[in-house]
């Protein structure tokens, strides 16, 4: 064997060590979930970006096109993810259930009809979508 076949073989020996540990890295389903700035995180302890949030639903009210992520974490921590889309006729949810542990790990998409703020038996505000198609209760996506 000369010099050139052994250069080969090492090199190729280095692309396989690379391309197999770049593929276990991003299989890693164990990759911490971090919500963006501009997303509103509906937590038990109330709602970051609420002014967005309000934001939003006036959007809706005026008929104006917007979009929102909506991030709720379980109990145990883990997100699930809503993407609202409101394109003049109807508001759009894609939910994301794959980051939790416990969920049923799909993503489905509702049509909902309204945004609504109601009061709770504690008198909070609680954000929710109603008329969702293949969703009976209203959907929730935070209290404040």
């Amino acid at each position: 064997m000369n010099f050139r076949n052994g250069y080969f073989i090492l090199i190729a020996m280095l692309l396989t060590l690379l391309i197999g540990c770049s593929i276990s890295l991003s299989d890693n389903e164990d990759e911490q979930f971090t919500s963006a700035q501009t997303d509103i995180v509906s937590k038990h302890d109330g709602i970051e970006n609420l002014t967005r949030l309000k934001d939003f639903i006036q959007n809706v009210s005026k008929g104006k096109e917007d979009k929102i992520r909506v991030v709720s974490y379980t109990k145990e921590g883990d997100p699930i993810i809503s993407d609202i889309t409101f394109n003049v006729e109807t508001l759009e949810v894609t939910s994301d259930t794959t980051k939790d542990e416990y969920g049923d790990k799909t993503i489905k998409t509702h049509q909902c009809k309204t945004i609504e703020v109601i009061k709770n038996e504690n008198n909070q505000d609680e954000y929710v979508l109603t008329g969702c198609s293949g969703y009976e209760i209203p959907y929730y996506l935070g209290v404040d």
